[in-house]
């Protein structure tokens, strides 16, 4: 494979670590239901960039990780993870054609569905909490989406030209 057609890992690495970082990083109470799911959107955008390089182990381990270190029950976001990117790899080569904010309200769509799954294994635990607070943080993913989306393409087209 020649240079240009390599893709390098390490900026998938550090923006998957940047975003569990986010996703465990302590925030007022006020502020904590407003927090959209960062891990689910890089790992969404990494799919739809690379579909057969990323995919559902990279979402199995990721969600795995963010697991432990959330505390919560062990598999809850590994299964939340694994099916939003299984339907992101299931619609990839329709969402990457998409106008950006059709993609966004698509990518909504997807991150709804991983919510509505951390809060039925949250309902199955006996931790559900119901609410408007529930709901914020697809609110606030349709709103990121795009600006995330465009720092990613930046940092990975800038990479291609390097190469």
């Amino acid at each position: 494979m020649s240079p240009a057609g390599r893709v390098r890992h390490w900026p998938v690495v550090i923006s998957l670590l940047v975003a569990m970082s986010l996703e465990v990083a302590p925030l007022p109470a006020d502020l904590a239901a407003w927090r959209p799911p960062w891990l689910a959107l890089v790992a969404i955008y990494w799919v739809l960039a690379y579909p057969r390089r990323y995919g559902l182990a990279l979402a199995w381990s990721t969600g795995l990780v963010l697991d432990v270190l959330k505390g919560g029950v062990l598999g809850q976001h590994a299964l939340a993870m694994t099916v939003a990117v299984w339907v992101t790899l299931h619609f990839h080569l329709r969402l990457r054609v998409f106008p950006p904010w059709q993609q966004a309200m698509a990518v909504t769509g997807v991150v709804l569905a991983h919510e509505f799954l951390v809060f039925w294994v949250d309902g199955v635990s006996g931790d559900a909490v119901l609410g408007w607070q529930r709901l914020m943080p697809v609110v606030v993913a349709a709103i990121a989406w795009p600006i995330l989306a465009a720092l990613l393409d930046r940092l990975r087209f800038q990479l291609r030209m390097q190469t």
